[in-house]
């Protein structure tokens, strides 16, 4: 095909002309769909940090909110009390007291118990404080020693 003055002009090609709005459509469905799934998988990866988010308060922290605040739940971090522990296992109940090294609080709760929870070793608990200033803990979990020590073979025999 030719042109008044005689210059070549292109042909278009078989359904050129039916592509120019559709193919915009496409890419504007495709960059949509893109967006959705970037942005799910986005508060997917931001709910479970903050649902996985590891803070704890101090016993301190907790008794200036005062005893029975509310109902939030807390995970309350600190150091088993010495000669605090008191272990029911008929109706598995565990009475205890966590400290931060200035304050005090009296923990209860019922459950399995972590192998390596004893006294002087640092757990963090998850529950309320109900109005008398006691915790009533739902969850229960003792934290491992950061330096390991190896059982001495002269006493293990």
């Amino acid at each position: 095909m030719r042109d008044a003055v005689g210059l070549a002009v292109p042909r278009a090609l078989p359904g050129a002309a039916r592509t120019g709005r559709g193919g915009a459509r496409r890419t504007l469905v495709f960059a949509a769909g893109t967006a959705i799934v970037v942005l799910s998988l986005g508060y997917l990866v931001y709910g479970g940090i903050q649902q996985g988010a590891t803070y704890w308060v101090t016993v301190g922290e907790l008794e200036q909110r005062g005893p029975g605040a509310g109902p939030e739940r807390v995970r309350l971090g600190g150091t088993v009390a010495a000669g605090t522990v008191r272990w029911d296992p008929s109706h598995r109940h565990l009475r205890f007291a966590v400290t931060d090294g200035q304050h005090t609080l009296p923990v209860v709760y019922s459950g399995v118990v972590p192998d390596i929870f004893a006294e002087g070793r640092q757990v963090v608990v998850e529950g309320v404080l109900d109005r008398q200033g006691t915790f009533d803990a739902t969850t229960l979990l003792a934290k491992c020693p950061t330096k390991y020590n190896p059982a001495d073979p002269k006493t293990a025999q």
